[in-house]
């Protein structure tokens, strides 16, 4: 918790509140406690004490509460009260896991018009919460929060029709049920749907299985493209799941849920299409002050739906580049104070990047890394064959696999695992070993056996890897050799699109990869069966092997 004395709470909450307070109709103050819910039935009793140095706001403003629990804030018609959750607490969850930390302030639904537009909601939204109560209060529930955890990480699960969420089920609910990891909650980062907002009690309800707190953050398919502009963009999604931004602590660790996605409105477009990634100044406002009662050296964990940052340079290939934050460079002057910074997103079907945020990037401390996750749902529930499931392969454009991340978390310190599903192509394989171009074979369907071509390659995906990972190769078990990094399109996902491109199993048009190793075959082997072993390591220490197999058959060396 974030105890201070009780008189620098109100102190500071009134500086704070100022910057926040302008065109806000209807505000009037809201009271309530923040209690510990010992018996955890949601209703303070007699022998509940309130709890201290809790951070409370409305989408901007930011109060702790007193010595006694007690906080009071300005709430507006529309607005949302949400507290963050401190380390030692968990907060109830409603029938799908999903987090109660939150009052929504409707008296009367959604306004009839917005920005002067009659608006009719194609999905449902916030009702009528009526007149506001003389007390909101917050139950916390106490308990132990270990400085080593374990988390899930989704990035868009994003199923479009009821068969999309099929293959969420059969993907990532079923393997996941009962938490076989034994993370402590998970955390969705966008596109939780595409578009069709309708499916969102059914997700909810697959999600729960695993019987954990699920978290989640809106995604530019999470809108309500009808509303005339950003501020209503989110209704339906804010009645399923409460605010789009938030924080909270769990172990050494503050996380930070942003809202990234600004919807230009009905009929309006930006430069680049009909929304941006842009972090509003009032929620940035929100996060200044956020961040000013959170320690310097807790973890920062910066989760957002459009990354913050996207690039890979293999200082040959022209640099690779994918969507970003416009004003990432305002949210590194906030984060300015704190030496420990991850950052996780979504929303990239094409790649999965790793960027080391550095002095090229206008920051002057500790390297941070800045990380575009593998998707849940690759390139899409409609792409690639289907499995003995149904299940579509999904493959992302990249080569990487669609899958979900374990996060493990050791005091400041974060190790995103990458876990492909045990399906498609490659199975539970964390790598994938090829030969380019591949061999010319020595009859009809057969399988790496036949002649090397000319300046044949060994070529490696490492899953969600990136350049600071090192990949190794021996052949027939001779001296490890170092393969060097490239920014090059997989030419496996290359083969299979030309091959099933005009048919219904069609991947996406591949693009290039931030995750591929190369090293040149000799072209001195002699006939007959050659192995090979890969080994790499990662950035945070993580290894992984593969080995492959091909057989050359005799007079088949390539022409020099």
């Amino acid at each position: 918790m974030r105890f201070l004395m009780a008189i620098s709470f109100i102190l500071l909450a009134n500086s704070l509140s100022a910057q926040c307070n302008n065109d806000r109709a209807g505000s009037q103050p809201a009271r309530g406690v923040v209690f510990a819910d010992i018996n955890g039935n949601g209703k303070r009793e007699t022998n509940e004490t309130g709890i201290a140095g809790v951070a409370l706001s409305n989408g901007c403003d930011v109060v702790i509460s007193d010595g006694d629990g007690r906080y009071e804030i300005s709430i507006a018609p529309t607005e949302i009260i949400f507290l963050s959750k401190p380390a030692n607490y968990s907060v109830p969850v409603d029938e799908s896991n999903v987090p109660q930390f939150f009052y929504k302030h409707y008296p009367d639904g959604i306004p009839a018009q917005i920005a002067g537009t009659s608006v009719e909601w194609l999905w449902p939204v916030t009702e009528a919460t009526g007149q506001l109560p003389t007390s909101i209060d917050f139950p916390l529930l106490p308990t132990e929060s270990e400085v080593e955890f374990l988390a899930h990480g989704f990035a868009d699960t994003q199923a479009r029709y009821e068969t999309g969420q099929d293959m969420v089920r059969e993907d990532l609910v079923n393997p996941l049920i009962d938490n076989p990891f034994g993370v402590q909650f998970g955390l969705t980062v966008g596109d939780v749907v595409f578009d069709n907002l309708e499916l969102y009690d059914r997700h909810k309800s697959m999600m729960s299985l695993m019987g954990i707190p699920q978290w989640y953050l809106p995604g530019n398919h999470d809108m309500n493209f009808e509303s005339p502009n950003a501020q209503f963009a989110n209704e339906t999604y804010k009645k399923h799941f409460g605010p789009t931004y938030y924080s909270f602590d769990y172990g050494n660790v503050h996380f930070v849920a942003l809202n990234n996605v600004e919807y230009a409105g009905s009929g309006n477009e930006f430069s680049g299409g009909v929304y941006r990634g842009y972090i509003s100044e009032i929620q940035m406002q929100w996060l200044r002050n956020d961040l000013t009662h959170v320690p310097k050296d807790k973890l920062i964990v910066i989760a957002s739906h459009i990354p913050l940052i996207t690039e890979a340079d293999d200082g040959i290939s022209p640099v690779l580049t994918g969507p970003r934050t416009e004003n990432f460079g305002e949210l590194l002057k906030t984060l300015e104070p704190f030496e420990n910074i991850y950052a996780i997103a979504g929303h990239d079907t094409s790649n999965s990047f790793k960027v080391q945020i550095n002095h090229q990037h206008g920051w002057s401390g500790k390297p941070w890394i800045a990380h575009t996750l593998g998707e849940v749902r690759g390139s899409g529930w409609t792409r690639g064959p289907r499995d003995l499931r149904g299940v579509r392969d999904a493959m992302m454009e990249d080569g990487n696999p669609n899958g979900f991340y374990v996060l493990k978390f050791n005091n400041v310190e974060l190790i995103p695992e990458f876990i492909p599903f045990p399906s498609g192509s490659d199975g539970t394989n964390r790598l994938r070993i090829m030969l380019d171009p591949p061999m010319t074979l020595s009859e009809v369907n057969g399988i790496h056996r036949g002649s090397l071509q000319a300046s044949t390659k060994l070529v490696v995906n490492l899953f969600d890897g990136g350049i600071r990972d090192t990949v190794k190769a021996s052949i027939d078990d001779g001296e490890e050799i170092m393969m060097s990094y490239r920014v090059r399109l997989d030419p496996f996902i290359e083969r299979l699109y030309e091959e099933l491109r005009n048919t219904d199993d069609a991947y996406p048009t591949p693009d290039r990869s931030s995750h591929i190793w190369e090293l040149n075959i000799p072209d001195n082997l002699n006939s007959g069966l050659h192995r090979i072993v890969v080994n790499s390591t990662d950035e945070f220490g993580q290894s992984q092997r593969g080995t492959f197999t091909f057989e050359l058959e005799a007079s088949s060396h390539p022409n020099p």
